[in-house]
């Protein structure tokens, strides 16, 4: 009788649960005849008890709560992310009285925490006092071991908050665009997910999720899915509203994509198909290593390994996945993927919303920005918004490039939604120190000078950073400002901002002539724009390589059919005038885009077989100058001028393509020589300015 008494009361008095709701066939059940795990009375019979009492009841909790509340001190989950967007402030604790925020989950942690002994209650076959029921599968002192699935501990962090207050509608501003909490404003009439009222505001608690009674996998309120799997993104998603989730790859991914038999997410979920998992591919709710997002593993190994128990058996971005990222991060010459953590901490030293404080910008909660001294990283959501990324690049299949006439530098699919600046364009060859956040970049490069701008790398000095940052390809070459070289107001640059005949800064004629180019970039010459992904990438991309700046095997990750610069495979010798002229400039990064043959036809006999590097006249770094047609004067500073005297014209002044021109005097493209008696018009008059003096 005793028995039936407390298992009705505790079906018609807890909180939202109904009456067809049963405990007897799940791990709750703590009495003698649990059959479901191994902590369980060793002859108890009540099932009830162990949580209610019907009569007597004499500690703090409800509904006629038979257990003391723990008396522990919580560390409660908390994130940049929230207080950058000005979330209300999380608890500090748990609620201990009745009808406080956090007092429900408390109740649970009287065994979850690992505090107070399983078999502890208060009254116990009608002795009020505290009383200990004997128990299997406990630790010495009767509490709950830490190794069993159901062990929480104290330190919240790594769990999904509780005891914090619903608030749909928070909103943080962009100087360009905004995003919201992403929480629905209304749950869904039939949500089942269930939020608690105290003092008028809406809270998160254990029971919010979980029903302690309902006989399912971890007691989920949500139930009407197919599988474990699709409960637990019902639950995710019955608050959880992800802007543009609905359609992105990582919520559709193709069918085929499936972890392996050896994964072990089968026998958790119940499938083991990526686009069952949604959600649950990435986070999980409890004892999440990637503090403090609820990401599966730290950083990058959540992209690598999913929900599988190994790498080895996913089909995500590691080794063997479907698209192997892993392996292009393990090269010689990567993204600073693995510099992205606290000094000292260990923990991810980000959130997306770090592009909004770079440059003198600070985040007034004191949070971690762009900022190179105090947090130089790159993990992968930085240039990647996994809720809104789509599959496909802007690089056409079997190609290195875009399609011939079409190249933009718009944001390719993988690209969506993902924060990025807009610097404001000073006067020519002059740092960029303004810029503009925007909440989803419309631009590829946007994303780029998050990190190698002023916003990233702080101060430069013609073009130089004065911050002792160098090239992680020979950690030695000082890096330099590439919006600063980018700069539309300079004489010339690669089209990456701006196409040739639009740069503000340049002067007739601004566009190479189409026989000066190859496809995709001779169509329409001078409208084109291009990607920083034009010519940095992993080394084999045609070869099946995931396509982008992850990483490579050659220096400054350079890619396409042509790959070095600027010095030959060998890594020794610098390519010259001869090479052109003689047909031994394989490999020549140039190459890629340019019939290096035609802009050079002037020059290739008068000075041939004088051993004239490419850097006597070009810039090393090529992003832009402050000189017409990438022109270097020798009084540039390193890492411009190669090695520190490479360069050696003084004066240069661009004018009409002319196949015939030969370089006589007066000619356009008439340049003025500082030593080695290539040139032979020293007339500065009218010559490009020599803007780095």
């Amino acid at each position: 009788m005793k028995y039936i008494i407390t298992a009705l009361l505790s079906l018609f008095l807890f909180s939202g649960v109904p009456v067809t709701a049963t405990i007897v066939n799940t791990k709750h059940n703590l009495s003698v005849s649990n059959t479901s795990g191994p902590i369980k009375a060793q002859t108890e019979t009540e099932v009830c008890v162990f949580c209610h009492i019907p009569h007597q009841s004499q500690t703090t909790g409800k509904p006629l709560w038979n257990r003391s509340m723990p008396t522990s001190n919580y560390t409660m989950y908390d994130s940049d992310y929230m207080k950058r967007m000005g979330y209300p402030a999380v608890a500090s604790d748990l609620g201990v009285a009745n009808d406080t925020p956090g007092a429900l989950s408390r109740q649970c942690m009287s065994c979850h925490d690992g505090t107070i002994a399983i078999g502890a209650v208060s009254v116990l076959h009608g002795v009020i006092g505290a009383s200990l029921i004997t128990m299997n599968g406990v630790a010495a002192d009767g509490t709950m071991p830490t190794t069993a699935v159901g062990f929480l501990g104290t330190d919240l962090r790594m769990h999904h908050p509780v005891g914090i207050e619903y608030k749909a509608g928070v909103t943080k501003n962009f100087d360009l665009g905004s995003r919201t909490i992403e929480l629905k404003n209304t749950l869904a009439a039939d949500a089942q997910v269930k939020l608690f009222t105290y003092g008028g505001k809406q809270y998160v608690e254990c029971s919010s999720c979980h029903d302690p009674h309902k006989d399912n996998k971890k007691f989920l309120r949500v139930d009407t899915g197919a599988n474990h799997a699709q409960n637990v993104v019902n639950t995710c998603t019955a608050c959880h509203d992800k802007l543009n989730w609905v359609g992105s790859i990582h919520h559709s991914p193709p069918a085929a994509t499936v972890y392996k038999s050896g994964s072990g997410v089968a026998g958790i979920y119940g499938t083991d198909k990526m686009s069952d998992l949604g959600c649950v591919n990435c986070h999980t709710p409890h004892n999440a290593e990637g503090v403090p997002y609820l990401n599966r593993k730290i950083m990058a190994q959540t992209c690598f390994q999913g929900a599988s128990s190994d790498i080895a058996n996913a089909a995500c971005h590691g080794v063997g996945g479907a698209k192997d990222i892993q392996s292009v991060l393990s090269r010689l010459y990567t993204h600073p993927v693995s510099e992205a953590v606290n000094p000292g901490g260990g923990v991810p030293a980000h959130t997306n919303l770090d592009a909004l404080f770079g440059g003198d910008r600070t985040d007034p909660n004191g949070g971690l920005g762009m900022q190179w001294d105090t947090n130089k990283h790159a993990v992968c959501m930085d240039c990647h918004n996994p809720h809104k990324a789509k599959a496909g690049t802007h690089i056409v299949d079997g190609s290195w490039y875009g399609a011939p006439g079409a190249s933009t530098n718009l944001v390719s699919n993988v690209l969506l939604g993902v924060p990025g600046v807009e610097p404001s364009w000073p006067t020519a060859w002059t740092q960029p120190k303004t810029f503009q956040t925007l909440e989803s970049s419309t631009k590829e490069y946007q994303i780029c000078l998050k990190c190698h701008s002023y916003w990233g790398m702080g101060n430069a000095v013609k073009g130089v950073n004065t911050g002792g940052h160098v090239s992680d390809s020979d950690l030695t070459t000082p890096l330099t400002d590439v919006a600063w070289e980018m700069n539309i107001n300079n004489k010339s640059g690669h089209p990456v901002v701006i196409n040739q005949s639009a740069r503000t800064g340049s002067y007739a004629p601004r566009e190479l002539n189409a026989v000066q180019l190859l496809t995709p970039w001779k169509e329409n010459p001078g409208l084109n724009t291009m990607y920083c992904s034009d010519c940095h990438g992993a080394d084999n991309e045609l070869g099946g390589d995931p396509k982008g700046p992850h990483g490579s095997n050659l220096k400054y990750i350079l890619k396409g059919a042509n790959q070095y610069w600027p010095k030959k495979p060998d890594g020794v010798t610098l390519y010259t005038l001869d090479d052109i002229q003689n047909g031994t400039d394989t490999g020549n990064m140039c190459k890629n885009c340019h019939d290096i043959r035609h802009p050079h036809d002037k020059w290739r006999n008068q000075m041939a077989n004088k051993g004239f590097s490419c850097v006597t006249c070009h810039l090393v770094i090529p992003h832009g100058s402050p000189t017409s047609r990438l022109i270097g004067y020798s009084t540039f500073p390193a890492p411009y001028n190669y090695g520190g005297n490479s360069l050696k014209m003084t004066g240069w002044k661009k004018g009409p393509y002319n196949p015939n021109d030969v370089g006589t005097a007066g000619n356009a493209y008439s340049p003025a020589c500082g030593g080695g008696g290539m040139c032979h018009n020293s007339n500065n008059g009218g010559y490009d300015a020599n803007l780095m003096p």
